[in-house]
């Protein structure tokens, strides 16, 4: 992994990463309204959520992906949902023992924010300690443009990950992809 620091020589998070693309970007309200109350229970640390680290440091708390996401099975394995809030970026595993106990199984993007606007949302894995895989796909969050999904990408490789997007659909660029359409293509941290 790529120590990435400050001026001060401390390292860079991601959500302190993220301070550029927060001046440019708004706040957005949930685009789909939930179907049940709880979609927008506030999940916290203690139920799993965990703010994005610039590192994997404790690996039994994080699920690798053990195959790149290129159909919707491959997707479905370790997939963590995010967020950008306005003084963290939040993720948790979608299906995980917390998101078992509510309506729908699994968690929500609006249960990483508890129904508050956010900056945007989507999907990623862990592919190692510092490569991640990334989409914008969140229909109550997501990026609303592939320039936004990239100064997102952007962001999470100046916090020292290596980063694959996704990317949008080249036939509907109003839509991120949810799998990998190809071979991914990895940036390198800068």
């Amino acid at each position: 992994m790529v120590d990435i620091q400050d001026e001060g020589g401390n390292l860079i998070t991601p959500s302190e990463a993220l301070n550029d693309y927060r001046e440019i970007y708004n706040l957005k309200d949930m685009r789909i309204k939930p179907n049940n109350t709880d979609e927008i229970i506030q999940m916290t640390a203690q139920n799993g959520m965990i703010d994005l680290p610039n590192s994997i440091l404790d690996e039994d708390s994080i699920k690798l992906c053990t195959t790149i996401p290129k159909d919707k099975a491959s997707a479905s394995e370790s997939r963590y949902l995010w967020v950008i809030r306005e003084n963290c970026a939040p993720v948790a595993i979608e299906n995980c023992e917390w998101g078992k106990g509510l309506k729908s199984e699994i968690i929500k993007h609006s249960n990483l924010t508890g129904g508050k606007p956010a900056y945007s949302g989507g999907e990623l894995w862990f592919i190692a300690r510092d490569k991640i895989a990334v989409n914008g796909n969140s229909g109550r969050y997501g990026p609303e443009s592939e320039e936004e999904l990239d100064a997102i990408v952007n962001a999470l490789r100046r916090s020292g990950y290596h980063v694959a997007s996704m990317g949008f659909d080249i036939d509907n660029p109003s839509v991120p992809n949810s799998v990998f359409p190809g071979n991914p293509t990895w940036q390198n941290p800068i």
